[in-house]
């Protein structure tokens, strides 16, 4: 598949195979999506340990890089949808985030909120281990105490949504 390469103003500047993108040089995009539910729980994600990059590390619950001739929004439907098992059907858009280490890309967010059970998911066994429900307090103490358990970039991203 191959993936819009874009310039530091998030202008497509060219199309490479997955295979072929440097994620040190070559800035792609992705879209994720942020989810709470009505007691300000978030919903967050576990890679699967198997993954290349942050084997079982914990991270948003829905994130993507954007396809093709792909869109952000449609983006971030799709992988609703194939890492999680959800129709979003209510959603704002969040602010766009540029991430520049450990690898170069655009984001943009997404948030929700979805007032369902962690059973409610179903994870797609070949992106995640698990997703689980965590309170906001405990996500920022997390963040503080043992930041080794999440991706890299999550203390960056949590502070779009949360007061660290």
């Amino acid at each position: 598949m191959n993936i819009p390469v874009v310039n530091k103003k998030d202008e497509v500047i060219g199309y490479k195979d997955r295979a072929a993108i440097d994620p040190t040089v070559d800035i792609v995009r992705s879209a994720s999506l942020w989810i709470t539910n009505s007691n300000g729980d978030i919903l967050i994600a576990q890679r699967k340990l198997t993954k290349r990059n942050n084997p079982g590390k914990w991270s948003e619950a829905v994130g993507g890089t954007v396809e093709g001739e792909d869109t952000y929004e449609s983006t971030m439907l799709r992988e609703a949808e194939e890492e999680i098992g959800i129709t979003v059907d209510a959603y704002e858009v969040g602010p766009k985030q540029y991430i520049d280490f450990p690898t170069k890309y655009f984001v943009q967010w997404y948030t929700a909120v979805i007032d369902a059970p962690v059973e409610a998911f179903h994870v797609q066994e070949e992106e995640l281990e698990q997703v689980a429900w965590l309170r906001e307090a405990q996500l920022v103490r997390e963040l503080k105490e043992t930041p080794e358990k999440y991706i890299a970039e999550m203390q960056d991203i949590a502070r779009l949504f949360v007061a660290l």
